[in-house]
């Protein structure tokens, strides 16, 4: 079959994100601490806390590591089929491998050791240019078993404590990447993520018809040297969002409150940034985004639930920024 023959895939939404950390047991603690998350489901040693309602979730892989980070993040598509999928990325020039490289995917059958079904859970993984790896599943996809991954506990292993924060969704994943316009054309020849809001010249991917997004930046500033290509964070969107009260809460927990920052200079650190008309925020400097890091220094970003990456006080006004993808904008902050 030809390329042509096939549109890119409509995405219903970020289905999950998956991180490893150096100390799991502390940081499954840390988790439930300032979110609540229940346990739904486990891969073996992996851990997975659902998200909201689910079926998003979050996961951290179980075995230590002295190389933390995020290691994947998913899409969700509906009626998914791996066998079409498969055709579908091989017109468009992908191999099939035991591993998804840069131009390559895998596709897995998770076994009951691993929490899937008897006969094996489908699951495909994709590697994009810089070989970071996105996978697909079915909509109802939560990280369990079954041959839809649908299959959770019945009784979810509930947090000790409520938590900090009331989180609704994944929101967004961001991605550092090399070569912005060849990420922007491997993404959009795949899924259907129109491009929607600016933040300078990084666009905002978005996915499905709600908020959540996919956000590629390029690596290619003074303050990305040495950076490698990565996903750079993730953002969970929280009712009743409020920096100060969220910073007071974070502090109180124990996190290092830095107030207004670029970024963190460390672990357990919480900071906002107020992003200007030059990234696509507002003119008064009122779209706050509120970050914190884990004890691997790995990042997370919470924002109201009407975040939708553009400017005004929530994020939520669309359609903003400046339209040239990956060009330099001269505020040396991307």
């Amino acid at each position: 079959m030809s390329e042509r023959n096939y549109k890119p895939v409509p995405v219903f939404s970020i289905n999950h994100a998956s991180m490893r950390v150096s100390n799991p047991k502390i940081m499954v603690e840390w988790l439930q601490g300032i979110f609540g998350f229940p346990i739904v489901a486990r891969q073996g040693d992996s851990v997975v806390f659902r998200i909201g309602d689910g079926p998003q979730y979050f996961s951290i892989l179980g075995e230590p590591t002295d190389k933390p980070g995020y290691t994947h993040f998913g899409f969700s598509v509906e009626d998914f089929d791996p066998n079409d999928f498969i055709q579908r990325l091989k017109s468009l020039g992908y191999e099939q491998s035991n591993y998804p490289d840069a131009g390559k995917f895998t596709l897995r059958n998770r076994g009951t050791d691993k929490g899937g079904a008897v006969e094996g859970t489908p699951e495909l993984f994709i590697g994009d240019p810089d070989g970071l790896i996105v996978q697909i599943q079915d909509a109802k996809y939560a990280g369990g078993g079954g041959l839809l991954g649908d299959v959770t506990y019945a009784i979810p292993e509930e947090a000790p404590t409520k938590g900090l924060v009331d989180t609704i969704e994944l929101n967004h994943c961001t991605l550092g990447v090399s070569n912005g316009a060849e990420s922007l054309k491997f993404y959009q020849s795949i899924f259907d993520l129109p491009v929607d809001t600016y933040q300078g010249p990084t666009p905002v991917l978005r996915v499905g018809t709600g908020n959540a997004s996919l956000v590629l930046y390029e690596l290619s500033g003074p303050e990305a040297k040495g950076v490698k290509p990565r996903i750079d964070h993730t953002c969970f969107a929280v009712k009743d969002f409020d920096v100060n009260r969220i910073e007071k809460d974070l502090g109180e927990f124990g996190m290092n409150v830095l107030g207004q920052a670029w970024r963190a200079t460390g672990p357990l650190q919480t900071y906002y940034t107020q992003r200007m008309p030059d990234r696509g925020g507002d003119a008064s400097g009122d779209t706050k985004e509120l970050y914190l890091t884990d004890f691997d220094n790995n990042v997370i970003q919470l924002q109201d639930i009407r975040y939708a990456g553009g400017c005004g006080a929530l994020g939520d006004v669309r359609g903003t920024g400046v339209d040239k993808p990956f060009e330099p904008c001269g505020c040396g902050m991307h």
